[in-house]
């Protein structure tokens, strides 16, 4: 099969066979890929890494780059949205290393069929990166491999791509440290012995896995007992809501809430019922979240809570590891995080509780993000190239 990294051999060989190049057209919670299975590995339990597939650099003198981004959906879902705005800013700054992006966007409107189709467009228009966001963990082999052979630089970020009989980069958000950070924290605050209910979002999806697996082990680790049936919001604002409803209704005694997101929604069923907050909520990440949170807590503590980031900029961060690529360079040997299937987990750079009331980053954010957007942020082609290039 062909090397992720190969590209000028590959892209030599491409050039030969294709003349002439043609531009295409153009996730909060976003709707991640549906798989069946997590390999997220323990936090505490380091693997070590497969060997880096060989590299070689890119065409010499190589300044224009041609992206197509494929994404799932974006219309209608604010974090996918700001992923593809997060991917369009990090083009534009790659002109700072003499790098002229142009950028494609491709939307499947979750079908695999249509994806599969635009993935093989932008193979024979000559992309120099396809970066996927992509509607399911497995059926693009076929497409890939073309992809690599044809020289391309293809990287699956946000939503890992979990066949191995393909070698391709998964760039992604640390999802399991998410669910477990947010469980371990509810533990110190609450103690052991307390009672959690957990919401969790789309059932079968990779995100939501990872992330489950993390609250339950967290609570595990922290003698936490989680209560109550199997909730799921589908990252859903209004369902979220109705669920937390539902638990209210239900008499189901509980010391705090685990949520997968969407927090805000299901914390606006207590108010709706004139409930008493439980001691802990979380997490969130929304500027509605954050602004919630802080209101609630500046004079007097009220409850503690959990603010995490899930970064839409994982597919801008995925975009620099593309650009690092094809500048020729090549991956450490010890990057993976899940290395048969070459996974790299981006970890979350905001982690916020009631002991940052008074944080000033907090308060900054508190008082200017849009309720609805997201916290984001990526690494920039030269974080990208110190922490994981050669």
């Amino acid at each position: 099969m062909g090397s992720p990294l190969d590209y000028k051999k590959n892209r030599r060989k491409h050039n030969e066979e294709v003349s002439g190049n043609s531009a295409g057209c153009r996730h909060g919670a976003g709707r991640c890929c549906l798989r069946e299975d997590s390999r997220r590995r323990d936090p505490a339990t380091e693997q070590p890494a497969a060997e880096a597939p060989a590299t070689e650099p890119a065409a010499e003198g190589k300044t224009d780059i041609k992206l197509a981004s494929h994404n799932a959906v974006i219309e209608g879902n604010p974090y996918r949205v700001r992923y593809e705005a997060d991917i369009q800013e990090a083009a534009a700054a790659a002109a700072d290393h003499g790098l002229n992006v142009s950028y494609s966007s491709f939307v499947s409107n979750w079908d695999a069929a249509t994806e599969s189709q635009q993935i093989e467009n932008s193979i024979n228009e000559g992309f120099d990166i396809i970066l996927v966001n992509p509607v399911s963990s497995t059926g693009l082999d076929p497409i890939i491999e073309k992809a690599q052979e044809a020289g391309i630089v293809y990287i699956n970020a946000d939503c890992e791509y979990t066949s191995t009989d393909v070698n391709i980069l998964n760039v992604c958000t640390d999802q399991y440290w998410l669910g477990y950070k947010t469980a371990t924290y509810a533990g110190d605050v609450l103690g052991s012995g307390a009672k959690v209910v957990m919401i969790a979002a789309l059932d079968g999806n990779v995100a939501n896995t990872q992330r489950q697996q993390g609250f339950e082990a967290g609570a595990k680790e922290k003698g936490l007992e989680i209560v109550g049936g199997q909730y799921n919001h589908d990252w859903d604002p209004v369902k979220s809501q109705q669920i937390g409803t539902e638990i209210l209704n239900s008499g189901i005694e509980f010391d705090g809430v685990l949520i997968s997101q969407c927090a805000e929604n299901a914390l606006a069923a207590f108010d709706a019922a004139g409930k008493t907050y439980p001691k802990f909520f979380g997490f969130g990440d929304t500027g509605e979240w954050i602004q919630r949170m802080y209101n609630l807590n500046k004079d007097e503590k009220k409850m503690d809570f959990m603010v995490l980031s899930n970064p839409p900029g994982v597919g801008a961060s995925a975009l620099n590891f593309g650009l690092n690529m094809i500048l020729g360079k090549t991956l450490k040997d010890d990057v993976y995080n899940v290395p048969e299937i070459h996974s790299i987990y981006l970890k979350s750079k905001v982690c916020w509780t009631y002991d940052d009331i008074n944080n000033a980053e907090f308060i900054e954010k508190a008082q200017t993000m849009e309720p609805g957007d997201a916290l984001t942020y990526w690494l920039t082609i030269d974080e990208v190239a110190e922490q994981y290039f050669n």
